[in-house]
């Protein structure tokens, strides 16, 4: 029978989850299990497989900084070389044996009484934890694909990124992608040349700008696998980064927000130029042109890298289409001006329910002290967090992706940094011969009117300057939460030398502190 108690529960075995596993491994705490809902390591890398999946950061900051590759086939490497990267790693560091697949967490509770969490999984009992590390990344769940209507009479084939038939063969087909996010310009570009006919249904256009991509030598293997060599490359990039970041958290906040509310939008003009320029270079037809220019700032939204897609987008066969889409049909799909085309296959790349959402937290999933509820205190609150990771209501608790978290140049360090004060703060706990590790609400306070202060050239730049925009910078109340404004050097430290006295830590038969309720007009007013 499988066991019920475990000191350390990690939800999820993507990145963020075999980077929590290893700093515990080397803390010394091997009682720990690693819940996953599908059935291998991997997250986002094992779910996708479309054709054209890639990775948009180059390899050399894109991977583990404790399980450096220097052999990998590109700069930007495919889905499966990457994925195969995350099980070698998994393999290596001997996660299998933690690995419990299968095991979707649907609610977890905190017991006052034991001082454990008890997870809920599908289809399984119960487990209890001393301590939770939550894992799950960036994309919680896929968006729903009623969203437009139709779909469920489409007689077609109807397929998402994250749930690709491998056997479909896209030659000879009349597809129809729905979206211009990286899955669909990926996708598009790896499928203009067999398919008979593609169309792209653009709603917002992304700014796309080229892909630098080129393969890895044999000799460049061999220097990249010299002693030093990547981490010295990922240090001086991470160097480069600090003026910067000082400029964007701590000098230009200071300056009124109406005097940068004037000037950011300059700086989007210069690059809305030379995009225009690269279109008229890449983009024959006019009508497409303008479609393609973004109305918002380049650095709202994500960029897209990529080499191939408005070559595809040049061919007879592929056309880009804005008219809204009405409906989905039996045949294929009719947009508002009643225009119907047949399809074969519908690509639903419609995207995902995000971490900054408040609407990707449902209510009574995560219920921590004194029945505080994490989905009810975002909504009255808004998201926050004390370093990236940790709430005053949840003890003994940590989110590797969380609100104000993300920082570095990729994925692997910012979730580096998240998980080694989680393990910080496990391993003092037990130290101290403690049981329970909260954050004062004071500490905590502080540090979200410390984020708000910062991030007022971000947020000036993101809501202010780009009304009105939805990404994943943005969300839907109105809150800027993706980006930690603090330098590298700042979350580096604070990882690795946090004050342990804005944490209480506790032993015995009581309740951890109850979560602040700051107004939120109060935290806005302070941005």
């Amino acid at each position: 029978m499988a066991r019920d108690y475990f000191d350390v529960a990690i939800i999820g075995a993507g990145p963020g989850g075999i980077t929590a596993a290893h700093y515990l491994q080397r803390a010394g705490i091997t009682d720990f299990v690693i819940l996953e809902r599908a059935d291998d390591f991997g997250g986002s890398w094992r779910d996708n497989f479309y054709p054209g999946l890639a990775v948009d950061v180059p390899t050399l900051f894109y991977q583990f900084p404790f399980a450096r590759k220097p052999d990998w086939s590109r700069l930007f490497p495919d889905g499966p070389e990457i994925q195969r990267y995350n099980q070698d790693v998994a393999e290596q560091l001997g996660l299998y044996a933690h690995f419990r697949g299968g095991s979707a967490v649907e609610r977890e509770v905190w017991d006052a009484a034991n001082q454990v969490w008890t997870l809920d999984i599908a289809g399984r009992e119960p487990i209890t934890a001393r301590f939770v590390i939550n894992a799950v990344g960036g994309y919680i769940n896929p968006k729903a694909t009623d969203q437009i209507p139709g779909t469920a009479e489409f007689t077609g084939t109807m397929l998402r990124p994250n749930a690709w038939d491998p056997e479909y063969s896209c030659a000879g087909k009349r597809v129809a992608l729905i979206g211009t996010g990286s899955s669909s310009v990926q996708i598009l570009s790896a499928i203009a040349d067999e398919a008979q006919r593609v169309d792209i249904y653009q709603r917002t256009p992304a700014w796309i700008l080229p892909k630098p991509d080129m393969k890895l030598s044999e000799r460049a293997h061999r220097v990249l696998g010299l002693p030093g060599v990547i981490a010295g490359i990922n240090g001086a990039t991470l160097a480069m980064m600090e003026l910067p970041l000082q400029l964007i958290c701590n000098v230009l906040p200071k300056l009124p927000r109406s005097l940068l509310a004037a000037v950011l939008p300059q700086y989007d003009k210069i690059w809305r130029a030379l995009y225009e320029v690269l279109l008229r270079k890449q983009v024959a037809d006019p009508a497409d042109r303008a479609a393609l220019v973004p109305g918002y700032g380049i650095l709202a939204k994500r960029p897209i890298l990529s080499s191939g897609f408005f070559p595809a987008l040049r061919r007879p066969t592929v056309s880009l289409i804005t008219d809204p889409i009405e409906r989905v049909t039996a045949g294929g799909m009719r947009t508002e001006d009643g225009t119907e085309r047949p399809y074969d296959l519908i690509v639903m790349a419609t995207g995902y329910e995000l971490f900054t959402d408040p609407e990707s937290y449902r209510t009574g999933t995560i219920v921590g002290a004194d029945g505080m509820d994490l989905a009810e205190d975002y909504r009255r609150n808004g998201l926050r967090s004390y370093g990236g990771s940790a709430h005053p209501g949840l003890p003994n608790r940590w989110s590797l992706v969380g609100p104000h978290g993300y920082v570095g140049i990729a994925w692997h360090t910012f979730i580096d940094l998240t998980a080694r004060h989680a393990v910080r703060i496990i391993t003092e706990t037990n130290r101290r011969e403690a049981t329970v590790a909260s954050v004062r609400p004071a500490a905590f306070e502080r540090w979200v009117r410390r984020m708000r202060r910062n991030e007022k050239l971000i947020r000036t730049y993101t809501v202010d300057c780009n009304p009105g925009l939805r990404t994943y910078f943005v969300n839907s109340q109105g809150d800027a939460l993706y980006y930690r404004p603090q330098t590298i050097s700042g979350a580096w430290w604070f990882s690795r030398h946090s004050p342990f006295s804005d944490y209480q830590f506790s032993s015995g038969r009581q309740s951890a502190p109850a979560s602040p309720h700051t107004d939120r007009q109060e935290i806005e007013a302070i941005a």
